[in-house]
C-alpha cells in the first residue's frame, strides 16, 4: 500500500517531504491513525476523514492516509495540507515494525458518524475541507438563477437515488 502521512502537531504541520521505507517508523510520534478504507458515498468519506484527522489531533499521532481517500477529497475541496508524507511499501521488509516501543496503531473502518470525535476540531477540519472555487461558483451561479431571495425560502433534501426508486415503487 501506499500512504500519505500527515505529522500533526497539537495544531501545526510541518514541511513537504517524501520518505523512503527505512525512515517509516523513526520518528517520535507514539501512536498512529490509518484510515484506508473508504466506505459509502461522499457524506461517509468526510465522516470518516473528519474522525481520522480529529484523533490524530486529539492524541496528538501521525495520521496516515491511502493516497486514492486524499485523491478523491481533493476533486472537491481546496485539502489545505501543508505537510504530508508519501510512503510507498510494495513487498518490501520494513524492520521497524516489529519494534515500536509502546506505540500502537488504530486503523478506522466503518462510517464514523459520530461527531463527538472531532467536535473540538471542527474549525481544523472547515480549513482541510474548503470547497474549490469553481464548485461554489457553480452552486452561485445556480442560486442566483432560480431562486428570488426576496420571496422564498431555500430548504434542502437529500434523497439518494436507491432510496427514491425503492420510494417510487411503493
Amino acid at each position: 500500500y501506499d500512504f500519505f502521512i500527515l505529522n500533526i502537531y497539537s495544531r501545526t504541520v510541518y514541511d513537504v517531504q517524501v520518505w523512503k521505507n527505512n525512515n517509516l517508523f523513526n520518528d517520535t510520534k507514539q501512536c498512529r491513525i490509518i484510515l484506508r478504507q473508504r466506505g459509502g458515498r461522499l457524506g461517509n468519506r468526510l465522516f470518516m476523514f473528519a474522525t481520522a484527522y480529529g484523533l490524530s489531533l486529539t492524541h496528538s499521532c501521525q495520521l496516515y492516509i491511502a493516497p486514492y481517500i486524499i485523491d478523491e477529497l481533493q476533486t472537491s475541496f481546496e485539502m489545505n495540507f501543508t505537510s504530508i508524507k508519501q510512503i510507498h511499501n510494495h513487498c518490501s521488509y520494513i524492520p521497524n515494525v516489529l519494534h515500536l516501543n509502546n506505540s500502537y496503531a488504530l486503523e478506522l473502518s466503518g462510517f464514523w458518524q459520530v461527531h463527538k470525535y472531532f467536535i473540538v476540531h471542527m474549525e481544523q477540519i472547515r480549513e482541510q475541507l474548503r470547497f474549490k472555487q469553481s464548485i461554489l461558483d457553480r452552486a452561485n451561479n445556480f442560486l442566483d438563477k432560480n431562486i428570488n431571495k426576496n420571496i422564498s425560502t431555500s430548504v434542502g433534501i437529500h434523497i439518494r437515488r436507491e432510496e427514491e426508486k425503492c420510494i417510487s415503487d411503493t
